[in-house]
């Protein structure tokens, strides 16, 4: 009999000992150790190593972290988590970290350490260049998204599995903080600059035509199984380095709008160019250029991807029709621009800020970062009809500002 033959949530000295007993990975004569080196809100998550090699073991808890909210989670999402890893794998065996084992009693799963890597949102505030982003992301998006979607896969086969990748609880989490909270502030925990306190009050609690733009794209959310999706593709969850991008963090997966995960990676990328064109202006010229690049690249790639995919691959007759492929893509990426705009009001004036606002210590930089989002984010939501047919979305970007 083992101890862990029934779960509980575990702390450093119980992954060691379940490192020993339960993971063939480790030669027994080398000593290993274990760090907690987590820093979310939702899983526990540790390095174990000894001197050779390393790997990462992240634990579900029933709970957030820190509870205050008092969410109780579904404590099986690390096991959908590995499972969907495992498929990005597949996919793209370099864009993924491996899965090396799956615990479903002890609800946690095993996995490649990236310790050649960074996170993105890090390497960006630092304003390095990632040359080779912009094509794998849309690699990445394009083929994770419409491989489970209706044109390519069996229709009855597409509905069991949207049924096993439901995700209550965390979809719930996302239509509170992303679709509700920034223009009703129910739960009292947004923060911004105090001198934005009669900004938000007009532009976000009391405008109600934006309120009539977030409603359409909540229930969207809640209401369109399109494919299977990341569900929060952010920067702080991919990994870089000098060769590969690596997709983490999908918890949040399920089937869903295929804009979704589009419009949230170009949010995280405007924090970016905003964060630098206020701290370091004109010094970083040529790391604002390749944002820049990069917005627009990823647009006109997907767009690109999107379509020869289709033209390839499309198995319902149906759907083999041009005009009917357009109409599609322009409604993805409609939603994807309203998307976008949530996740940068969301990210700016909600309980989970980034870093790029978060790391400003000058309080009036940190209140003009925080403006300038707010009017792309407004900007983005109001303006996706239009932004559909619009070339150069960076000047747009520039032009609310």
């Amino acid at each position: 009999m083992s101890k862990f033959d029934k779960y509980f949530l575990m702390n450093e000295k119980d992954i060691l000992e379940y490192s020993k007993e339960k993971l063939k990975y480790f030669d027994s004569k080398n000593k290993i150790t274990c760090r907690e080196i987590g820093d979310g809100n939702l899983n526990y998550v540790y390095r174990v190593k000894n001197s050779k090699k390393s790997v990462i073991i992240k634990q579900a808890g029933v709970h957030t972290r820190s509870n205050s909210s008092g969410r109780i989670l579904d404590i099986n999402r690390n096991k959908r988590e590995a499972e969907i890893l495992t498929y990005y794998g597949k996919k793209f065996q370099k864009l993924a970290p491996k899965i090396y084992h799956i615990d479903e009693t002890m609800k946690l799963f095993v996995m490649e350490d990236l310790k050649d890597c960074i996170i993105l949102r890090d390497a960006l505030i630092k304003g390095k260049i990632i040359p080779h982003f912009s094509k794998q992301i849309t690699d990445f998006i394009v083929e994770t998204t419409l491989s489970t979607a209706d044109f390519f896969t069996d229709a009855f086969g597409k509905k069991n599995e949207v049924a096993k990748y439901t995700n209550k609880e965390l979809c719930k989490i996302s239509e509170e903080l992303v679709f509700t909270e920034p223009f009703f502030n129910l739960l009292k925990e947004n923060v911004f600059s105090d001198c934005l306190k009669k900004y938000v009050e007009k532009q976000f609690y009391k405008n109600k035509e934006l309120q009539f733009e977030a409603a359409k794209l909540k229930y969207e959310f809640m209401n369109n199984p399109q494919a299977l999706i990341h569900g929060d593709l952010h920067t702080g969850s991919i990994f870089v380095n000098d060769k590969f991008i690596k997709v983490m963090d999908c918890e949040f997966a399920f089937y869903g709008p295929i804009g979704y995960d589009l419009g949230t990676i170009i949010a995280n990328l405007i924090f970016s160019y905003v964060y630098h064109l206020n701290m370091t202006g004109k010094n970083s010229a040529k790391f604002l250029a390749f944002i820049y690049e990069a917005i627009n690249e990823i647009l006109s790639l997907f767009k690109k991807k999107f379509l020869n995919k289709c033209g390839k691959d499309i198995k319902d007759i149906s759907a083999k029709n041009e005009e009917f492929i357009k109409y599609y893509l322009d409604n993805v990426l409609k939603y994807s621009f309203g998307i976008c705009g949530l996740e940068i009001i969301r990210r700016t004036t909600g309980c989970a800020r980034v870093k790029e606002i978060e790391s400003v210590s000058d309080e009036k930089k940190r209140a003009d970062i925080e403006y300038s989002l707010l009017k792309i984010g407004k900007e983005c939501i109001m303006q996706r009809e239009r932004l559909i047919k619009v070339a150069d979305f960076t000047n747009f970007v520039d032009l609310a500002i």
